[in-house]
């Protein structure tokens, strides 16, 4: 008699006389006859990120670029300072000609570009958002079935965490900064390999959701003795231990094998280190490794990452000006007709960028890979950043998001509201949104040209 396999099997064996277990590949017989689903119907899972970079690349003072193609549509050339995406070109869409509008507000410096991409509203202050961003959209969306419903990254090396995700607009997220933190984090305690024959609910988890329990049970008596204002932020609270009993439930479940799979040895802890960019773009690589996997062990489905801040505080090793204060000091090459430092910088910055990808794009998945079945929003906050500009800020979609972008394209914004790519990016990675943004910047027009 013959035996029967599917995508949760595991060969077993004796090794010494003692039994041992081996994960079995997503092979072709576990798929449908497209490799883009499991035979039994399931969908391969959506993951969206944000990735950010201060100082936007470089424009010229007469309307040149060191990075917009010329070329609008597919087969787009690559240009000086994509040059770290070449390889996966055929997998990352290029929005130039995009921009901020402040509604009458003033442009608050290295604040109001990507306060306006993540939340639709041009900012009042440079301390906080006008609203939640929309990652956290997304995350409401696709990431309830995970441990952990959002993963935040500071890959900068500054002297403070940097994070833009909020729900509140006044309370960032906070992030991990460390390949080790973040590997504590995922790989530590708590952690359960999917794959593992032993696989059981952990006590401690099941202790935690049964007060939480115990705490949702009485919420309604206690509502009803308190005033409005208290109501509301009870109702915000209780929201809150809702959200994380769900998480809590998700690792009281046996989870589905991830044959992709393979948790990491724990990195090595690191010495403070000063934040040349070729430190920030060595700690953005060894997280990026540590985050692929932790996708593909569907310990996350969305995440955010920061390179740098708005107001960068990375430079060249063994010089003394940071980067911001390059862009703004540095002047024209009269011959070249760009400052020719300032793009070596950002060049070096979006080899981060293409690193990070090359990462997630490494690990095979189904009938491609896990970039195949990712979107990442790449962005930054300024067009020109001598001069502060929010026009032609520099965005980026990569991944093919299991076949709903239709990648490798250059679209020409001609002035558009930056809000046309986020409400483009929430709605391919499964958002239920219709519009997006404030003022000047709302809109319900997707991009329809890169949606599949």
């Amino acid at each position: 008699m013959s035996l029967r396999f599917d995508r949760r099997s595991l060969l077993q064996g004796l090794l010494g006389g003692s039994a041992v277990y081996m994960g079995l590949p997503a092979l072709d017989c576990f798929l449908n006859g497209n490799g883009t689903a499991f035979a039994d119907g399931a969908p391969l899972p959506m993951r969206f990120g944000t990735y950010f970079w201060g100082l936007g690349l470089t424009d010229t003072p007469t309307g040149g670029t060191r990075w917009v193609p010329q070329k609008i549509g597919p087969d787009y050339e690559i240009t000086p300072e994509l040059a770290s995406i070449a390889r996966l070109k055929d997998k990352v869409s290029v929005f130039s000609g995009f921009r901020a509008i402040p509604d009458g507000r003033a442009n608050l410096v290295h604040w109001s570009g990507h306060a306006s991409i993540l939340s639709g509203i041009a900012p009042a202050a440079s301390t906080r958002f006008d609203g939640p961003t929309f990652d956290t959209r997304v995350a409401d969306a696709i990431g309830s079935a995970t441990r952990f419903k959002t993963i935040d990254l500071d890959a900068s090396v500054s002297r403070r965490p940097v994070s833009y995700s909020t729900r509140t607009g006044a309370t960032f997220a906070t992030p991990e900064t460390t390949p080790l933190s973040l590997y504590t984090r995922l790989f530590g305690n708590g952690f359960q390999d999917p794959n593992s024959p032993d696989w059981k609910p952990d006590p401690s988890i099941m202790l935690r959701q049964s007060v939480l329990s115990a705490v949702k049970d009485q919420r309604q008596s206690l509502l009803a003795n308190v005033g409005k204002a208290d109501q509301i932020k009870l109702d915000q609270y209780f929201t809150s231990l809702r959200e994380m009993e769900n998480q809590l439930a998700v690792q009281l479940q046996r989870p589905d094998k991830c044959e992709a799979c393979i948790p990491p040895a724990a990195p090595k802890e690191q010495p403070p280190r000063a934040a040349s960019v070729d430190v920030v773009n060595a700690n953005t690589k060894s997280m990026a490794k540590l985050l692929a996997m932790a996708l593909a062990c569907n310990q996350t489905r969305v995440f955010n990452v920061v390179h740098t801040s708005g107001a960068s505080e990375t430079y060249l090793a063994g010089q003394s000006k940071i980067y911001h204060q390059i862009t703004h000091d540095e002047p024209t090459d009269s011959q070249l007709g760009y400052q020719p430092e300032t793009s070596k910088l950002a060049g070096m910055v979006m080899q981060a960028f293409g690193d990070f990808l090359t990462e997630i794009d490494a690990i095979r998945e189904g009938d491609g890979t896990l970039l195949d079945h990712s979107l990442v929003m790449g962005f930054s906050d300024t067009g020109y950043a001598k001069i502060h500009s929010i026009d032609n800020i520099p965005i980026l979609l990569a991944g093919r998001a299991g076949g709903r972008h239709k990648a490798g394209q250059h679209v020409a914004g001609k002035g558009d509201s930056v809000t046309r790519v986020s409400l483009t990016a929430m709605q391919i990675a499964g958002a239920p949104v219709g519009e997006f943004g404030a003022g000047a910047m709302k809109t319900s027009r997707p991009i329809a040209e890169v949606m599949g």
